[in-house]
């Protein structure tokens, strides 16, 4: 009696699997490396991911950048001040990345005007980036992978291209307020931008 062959179906589901383990352990190896360049944080593990949430004297301040979007616009983020911002670094071809779409999604209706989002995707091409935003129905623009170096570098080492999914949430002031190192979930992006949207700073 010859023993039946995995289907493509459940070999597909181990791929992804491990994929996603090992997205997972990279992340947290990057994280292990750079976090003594990095400021002082308040940081918890939630599964396979890292929250770090920065008190006010802490914040990196961002430096505002020019770049190309999927839709087709640009974008300064000079235009961005004073707003509460959420920017995502994610690719297509990533597994966390799809796994944590549909919370995002989700949050970013929920805080509608409140809260700008923006997503930053890498080692992509376009026409799967913007595959990507029409499967999982992404309500807010992103740059383009050719610019992200442009847009990670504006976080003074707060987002780096090799560390994906990483989601800031920056401050009113341009400041990352909080970090969230791997994929995000409804719940952990809703506490850390009511933090942050409670916040009464002027803009300077």
């Amino acid at each position: 009696m010859t023993t039946p062959s995995r289907t493509p179906h459940r070999t597909r589901k181990r791929t992804l699997a491990a994929l996603a383990v090992l997205a997972t352990l990279g992340i947290l190896a990057w994280w292990w490396s750079s976090n003594a360049s990095t400021p002082t944080s308040a940081a918890r593990a939630d599964g396979g991911s890292i929250i770090e949430e920065y008190e006010s004297a802490d914040r990196v301040q961002s430096r505002p950048f020019k770049a190309r979007l999927l839709s087709g616009k640009t974008i300064d983020t000079d235009s961005l001040r004073g707003e509460v911002t959420v920017y995502n670094v994610w690719g297509s071809w990533c597994v966390p990345c799809a796994t944590e779409a549909p919370d995002l999604v989700e949050v970013a209706h929920q805080y509608g005007d409140a809260v700008t989002f923006m997503g930053i995707n890498v080692r992509d091409n376009e026409a799967a980036a913007r595959a990507f935003e029409r499967d999982y129905e992404i309500p807010y623009d992103s740059v383009i992978a050719q610019d992200s170096s442009t847009a990670t570098l504006s976080f003074g080492g707060a987002l780096t291209t090799s560390a994906v999914p990483t989601t800031l949430v920056v401050d009113r002031r341009g400041r990352v307020a909080a970090r969230v190192i791997g994929p995000a979930t409804a719940a952990t992006l809703r506490s850390l931008l009511e933090a942050v949207l409670r916040e009464t700073d002027d803009v300077p």
